[in-house]
Order: C-alpha cells, then sequence, then structure tokens
C-alpha cells in the first residue's frame, strides 16, 4: 500500500518535485491502470486459495483505495468540456520537439502543408534547423530565439503562415541566476492574428538529475502567462511535466491545457516510441483568459523521441 502510494500519488505530499517521484508520477494513468489490474488479479487468488490473513487484506484494501484516488485524479481528462461558442478567430497550433534538431525535416514539412497551422513552435531547433525547414516551406516566415551557431537543443524555433499576419516573436532570456533565468531561453509571439493573446514558446528543462533543481522553478515561470492579470495567452511548447506533477499545477494555475479540455489528456507524445494511449503527456498547448480548445491530435515525425501536438483553437 505505502509503495503504491509513493508512485502514484507522491504529488499530494510535493514529493514529485524530486526523483524517482518526478518520473513515476508523469506515468501515473498506465501506472494506475497497472495497478488495478495486479490488485484484481490478487484478489481473485486469494479468493481462490481461501486466503483471509488480516494484514494481507488490509494492504490489497489500501492499495485498492490508492488505485481509486489516483484513477479520480486521471479519468477526468479523458471527459471533453462544453466546445466554445461560436465566433473567435480560428487559430491552428503546431507544436513538436525536434530532438536537438535531428527530426525528418520533410515529413515535417508535410505535416505542416497538411494540417496548414498557423503558428508552428519547434523546441530543440536552432537555426540551423529553422534553415532546412524554411527552405521547404518558403510561404511561412520563420524565427529562432538563439543566434546562427548556437546548437539546435538550445532554440526554440517559430514559424508563421501567410494568415497569421503581422506577428512578432522576441527572446525571452534573463540574466542567469536571476528569479526568471531558464536553462534554455524562451520566445514570445505577439501580434498579427493572435491580437491581445500573447503566445510563450517555451522549453522546459528534462526531469534528469543535473536539471531537476532547476525543473521546478521553470514550471513556475508560466505564471507570467497563467495568471489571472496575464491577459489572454497560450503557452505552447515541450514543458517536461504532466497535470500529475504539482510543480505543473502550480505553475499553471489559471491555464487550461487544451488536451484535457477535449478529453484526449491521457494522449501521450513521449517517448515517441511507445503507443499514444501509455505515453506520457508532456508537451502542451495552455490556454488562459479567453482562447479555448476545439480540437487536439497527435502525429508521428522520424527522427525525434517525441509526437508533435497539433491543437485548433478559438480566439
Amino acid at each position: 500500500m505505502l509503495v503504491a502510494a509513493a508512485v502514484l500519488l507522491p504529488d499530494l505530499v510535493a514529493l514529485d518535485r524530486w526523483l524517482p517521484f518526478a518520473a513515476t508520477v508523469a506515468l501515473r494513468p498506465v501506472l494506475t491502470a497497472a495497478t488495478a489490474v495486479l490488485v484484481l488479479l490478487l484478489a481473485l487468488w486469494r479468493r481462490r486459495r481461501g486466503t483471509s490473513r488480516r494484514a494481507g487484506t488490509v494492504a490489497l484494501v489500501g492499495t485498492a483505495l490508492v488505485v481509486g484516488v489516483a484513477a479520480a485524479l486521471v479519468v477526468p481528462r479523458t471527459v471533453a468540456a462544453d466546445p466554445p461558442p461560436p465566433g473567435g478567430t480560428p487559430l491552428t497550433v503546431l507544436s513538436f520537439n525536434a530532438y536537438e534538431g535531428q527530426a525528418d525535416v520533410d515529413v515535417l514539412a508535410d505535416l505542416v502543408r497538411r494540417e496548414r497551422p498557423d503558428l508552428v513552435v519547434l523546441p530543440e531547433a536552432g537555426d540551423r534547423f529553422r534553415a532546412r525547414l524554411a527552405a521547404l516551406l518558403p510561404a511561412y516566415r520563420s524565427w529562432s530565439n538563439v543566434p546562427p551557431g548556437v546548437r539546435d537543443v538550445r532554440g526554440v524555433t517559430v514559424l508563421a503562415a501567410p494568415r497569421a499576419g503581422d506577428v512578432t516573436a522576441r527572446t525571452i532570456s534573463e540574466p542567469p541566476g536571476s528569479p526568471g533565468d531558464t536553462r534554455y531561453p524562451w520566445a514570445e509571439v505577439t501580434g498579427g492574428i493572435l491580437g491581445p493573446v500573447r503566445l510563450g514558446a517555451v522549453h522546459v528543462v528534462s526531469i534528469v538529475p543535473q536539471w531537476i533543481g532547476y525543473w521546478p522553478g521553470e514550471l513556475a515561470l508560466l505564471a507570467r502567462w497563467c495568471s489571472p492579470a496575464a491577459g489572454p495567452s497560450l503557452v505552447v511548447g515541450d514543458l517536461n511535466a504532466t497535470p500529475d506533477h504539482s510543480a505543473f499545477r502550480a505553475g499553471t494555475r489559471g491555464c487550461a491545457d487544451a488536451a484535457g479540455e477535449v478529453g484526449a489528456g491521457l494522449r501521450g507524445t513521449w517517448p515517441a516510441s511507445w503507443p499514444a494511449g501509455v505515453a506520457a503527456p508532456i508537451d502542451h498547448v495552455l490556454t488562459a483568459n479567453g482562447p479555448r480548445a476545439r480540437e487536439v491530435a497527435v502525429a508521428d515525425v522520424p527522427g525525434s523521441d517525441h509526437r508533435a501536438l497539433v491543437v485548433r483553437l478559438r480566439l
């Protein structure tokens, strides 16, 4: 029972801000289902054997209660909210981690042509990757938030379709050690089709030993777009966190996860080698103070360990 609680519910006591709990809770949906099956099998086995020892029964019932709490936290993400009202400006956003610039640019360009996103946000894509993709999509304007020569893993590239109008992108980079410092620079997109909406293009550090100390603080910085005082906003990119992380919920309070809004909150994007129903949903489009999601889909692009996320919204 205690092991099940530590694996499935560490976020309830903020243990999930540290390894290994930050990693296990990211897989809470699939681990909850697996634990539920295990509890059922053990209960059937005990019944067949006629085992009735009190200690075993208490442990089994306790574990079942832990599973029930975990399921209650997960299942609502499969239920769609009421659709947004008619009207408003339609906007399609594509988010995709290009995996150190190694993603297949030809397949990605085909995906962009097929889905026709107004804005594309590509973490781990610097100026080198931007130039390769831009050559295949001449109608799109593009920016990278890092200068030429900087490794792709450090950059975020943004593309804008002609329909997006006069949007602009600026790099967000605070002095090292300052409260707003991030390991990778972020970007903010404004203007054009977005109107009063500000779009944060972000890449939060991974849940690995050398970065875990910075990870909760970077998620907390998402409040610059998610707080009620921020105005209408979008947050797009690889957040390396799921709604099962307490630091994610704290930093994004005021934002809605587009996937959860349409009942697709368990559709995973990482690792791409796992089925989407088992993988962790760490890539996100978040909405705050106005924009609403209508449709969410994922797509595979070779060369990356992430899936692409395609979200259609109303501003």
